[in-house]
Order: C-alpha cells, then sequence, then structure tokens
C-alpha cells in the first residue's frame, strides 16, 4: 500500500509477517491466531475471508443483517480522495485504493498488523478512521476510541459501526453492546455528526430467533447448533429485506440490530 510512506509511527516493527509489519508483541500475536482458529463457525468464518468476493457475497446477501444506513465508504464524502484514512479492522476487505488496511490477522489486503488499543501511529498523524463492525470486538472500547482520537488530526473524520441487539458472535471474542446513547457517552470527546441506526429490528428478531432455534432443535450438540445455525439463517433471511421499511418507524432505534456514527475530532 502506497500510502505506508506517509504514515508517521511512533515506534518501530517488532518483526515483518508476510511482508507486513507487526507492531503486536509475539506472544500475544500468536494468542490471537489460536483464537482465530478456534471453533467451527471461526475457523470457517476465518477460511471464508480468504476469499474475499465470496465472503462479501455471504456478509451482504445471506448473512442475518441487511445494512441499511452509511457505509465505511462514506467517509469518503467528507474527505477528499488524498486523504490519509486508516481502516481498522479491515479483515480481508480493501474499500479503496487510497486507504491504508490495519488489522490483527496477516490476511493478504492488510497493510499493518497492529492493536487498536495500542495504536503505532504518531499523534494528530492521520485524516480519517474507519471501525466497521469491530469495536464490540475489543476489550477496553474506551481506550480504543481514545487512541483513534489521539491519532486524528483536530477536524478529522471518525467512521464507526457496531452492534446493539445482536447475539454472541466471537472473532475471536465478543465483548460489548451499545444503545445509542451509550455511543454518545464512548464519543463524548468527538463531535457527533451523525447516528443513526444501520441495522432493523426485523434483522434484531431473526437474529435472536435463528440462535433460539439451533440452540433448541440442537440436543445440546455443540457442532448440530453450528450447521442449524448457518440452515436457519439461509432460510430465514430473506425476511430481513422487511427492514426496508421498517428501520424507517420512529421507534426503530431501541430494538435496532445496530447503529452506525460519523464523528469528528474538534
Amino acid at each position: 500500500m502506497s500510502k505506508n510512506i506517509l504514515l508517521k509511527f511512533k515506534k518501530i516493527p517488532l518483526k515483518i509477517v508476510d511482508e507486513k509489519p507487526l507492531f503486536i508483541p509475539e506472544e500475544d500475536f500468536k494468542n490471537i491466531e489460536e483464537g482465530l482458529h478456534s471453533g467451527f463457525l471461526n475457523r470457517f468464518k476465518t477460511f471464508l475471508k480468504r476469499f474475499p468476493q465470496i465472503y462479501s457475497f455471504i456478509f451482504y446477501f445471506i448473512a442475518p443483517a441487511i445494512f441499511l444506513g452509511r457505509e465505511p465508504k462514506s467517509i469518503f464524502s467528507v474527505l477528499n480522495k488524498d486523504s490519509l484514512i486508516i481502516d481498522l479492522g479491515s479483515g480481508n476487505r480493501r474499500l479503496s485504493k487510497n486507504i491504508v488496511n490495519v488489522d490483527i490477522h496477516p490476511w493478504s489486503e492488510v497493510d499493518i498488523l497492529a492493536d487498536a488499543h495500542d495504536l503505532p501511529f504518531e499523534d494528530n498523524s492521520v485524516d480519517g478512521v474507519v471501525l466497521s463492525w469491530v469495536i464490540e470486538h475489543m476489550a477496553d472500547p474506551l481506550k480504543v476510541v481514545s487512541e483513534i482520537h489521539r491519532v486524528l488530526k483536530k477536524g478529522g473524520y471518525f467512521y464507526l459501526s457496531t452492534n446493539f441487539i445482536t447475539p454472541y458472535h466471537p472473532s475471536p471474542k465478543d465483548y460489548y453492546r451499545w444503545t445509542a446513547e451509550g455511543l454518545g457517552v464512548l464519543l463524548k470527546d468527538f463531535n457527533v455528526l451523525e447516528l443513526k441506526p444501520h441495522v432493523g429490528p426485523t434483522c434484531a428478531l431473526l437474529s435472536v430467533l435463528q440462535e433460539w432455534l439451533s440452540l433448541v432443535l440442537s440436543f445440546n450438540i455443540k457442532i448440530l447448533k453450528d450447521f442449524l445455525w448457518i440452515f436457519f439463517v439461509v432460510v430465514t433471511s430473506p425476511l430481513k429485506f422487511l427492514d426496508l421499511i421498517f428501520i424507517h418507524y420512529k421507534s426503530a432505534d431501541i430494538i435496532t440490530a445496530g447503529f452506525y456514527v460519523i464523528a469528528k475530532k474538534g
């Protein structure tokens, strides 16, 4: 990624992994890798992420959710094409060639291996940050948001999306959920420009129903539950399109599956 050369680092990498600079202590990096490959669904997800187009198709069209709010690419509408933007927890997607991907796993599309709790970049050094469906997996989200605030330039933009009513889904861990009010507190040091439902109430209902049905019919057999969950997701996923209507209801935010936020550093 050519924009890597524009980044200002506050520390040197510990080593190079798959041609990517590693800023995570090696023991922690090893534990992360082991966690990503534990459990059938985690292994299956990790396998699919090796094929970004297939994974994106499943994520957007077959998965329990339909994303109806602003997508991460909306950050480009408030920043020019020459802006330095980092995508934290990018996985194996690349939103644009003009973006720097940061993750804890060396996917092919990742540029830098780093932990969002301890970003290797200098203060006030980037124009924009994307953190999409990741912060719920962070052990200390306040620290993560503080780090993002630190590395953003004054007037820089922050795009965040995260869960509200959604079942547990480790990747490799899963810690938190937020209401709209909770997100306001989390982002108290930012100017919040937009905070709206991103995944609607029908998706929230379906995600719980899919888990409940697979649990009840699994006879307490974990691997059977996982396969049943995949089956019920596929069978019930067409119902999520009801949220094309219901996400616009005034009270949708009290039972929405997730929110997106666009915020600015003052």
